[in-house]
């Protein structure tokens, strides 16, 4: 599996879209024209370490913005979080399934903010070097 952060970051907007097919989810900065009620993925900066030989770790942190549409802001955004909470445990990507870390949210004016991780391992493939030809040797004794 090919692991990129686009990759990650449309596995997570696929599963929001799952979850709730009748809403619009931003994945790109929001220029104008908002429709609540609404989500916006925001990737954090990516980390991405080595811990021994081929194998690698890389950490992709996210908030969720929800825009809620009713007059009651809070409680609609804490029920949404209620269900962001199983939705993004479990995230599928391709074949394989990535798991949400971390979670937690607040409201800030009047906006759902939920934070949530994803920590991935990766094993570098090696690039197979050529051969080299054969190697003669001759041994003599006394």
């Amino acid at each position: 599996m090919s692991v990129t952060v686009i990759g990650v970051r449309d596995a997570v907007i696929g599963t929001l879209a799952g979850a709730y097919p009748a809403m619009t989810i931003y994945g790109e900065e929001i220029k104008q024209g908002l429709i609540e009620p609404c989500f916006f993925v925001l990737d954090f900066p990516v980390s991405h370490s080595r811990i021994m030989g081929r194998r690698y770790k890389r950490v992709h942190a996210f908030d969720v913005h929800y825009f809620p549409s009713t007059d009651q802001p809070n409680e609609e955004a804490h029920t949404v979080a209620e269900r962001l909470y199983e939705v993004l445990e479990y995230i599928p990507n391709g074949s394989e399934q990535m798991r949400g870390t971390g979670m937690h949210h607040e409201i800030i004016d009047g906006v759902l903010h939920f934070f949530f991780g994803i920590d991935l391992y990766i094993i570098k493939q090696i690039t197979p070097l050529p051969s080299m030809g054969k190697l003669g040797m001759e041994v003599r004794g006394k």
